[in-house]
């Protein structure tokens, strides 16, 4: 120890600087991880709620219920949906618009065949 000549120091130095490559390297991955878990769950949810809209009010076109708005709320988020005629006789326009739980908004125009009993067109906006 006495005669180390100057060791320690440069050996501490290089020692911290491995360790802080790792801790930086693993607390990046560690966020770009969670960050993509967040908006992989939001997708899928806003999904969910989507097509829960879509089985909601192609039930209503089918029992030709009098009601051409709804909304349904869910514990994740929640869904409204308009039916509007349009040019063709047998089809029936719908906008489904979901809102999830912290805010996130997404909105689909279908087209929905009432003699065929059919869902024709899904576009999102």
């Amino acid at each position: 120890m006495y005669k180390s000549d100057g060791f320690i120091y440069p050996a501490v130095l290089f020692v911290s600087a491995a360790v802080l490559l790792v801790i930086s390297y693993t607390s990046s991955d560690f966020i770009t991880r969670k960050t993509f878990a967040k908006e992989a769950g939001e997708y899928w949810i806003g999904e969910n709620l989507l097509q829960n809209g879509a089985l909601l009010s192609s039930r209503h076109v089918i029992q030709g219920q009098k009601g051409r708005t709804g909304t349904h709320r869910f514990p994740y988020g929640t869904v409204s949906f308009q039916i509007t005629e349009s040019g063709k006789r047998e089809t029936v326009q719908v906008t489904i618009q979901a809102e999830t739980a912290s805010g996130t908004r997404r909105e689909v125009h279908l087209l929905f065949n009432q003699k065929k009993k059919q869902l024709i067109q899904w576009t999102e906006v």
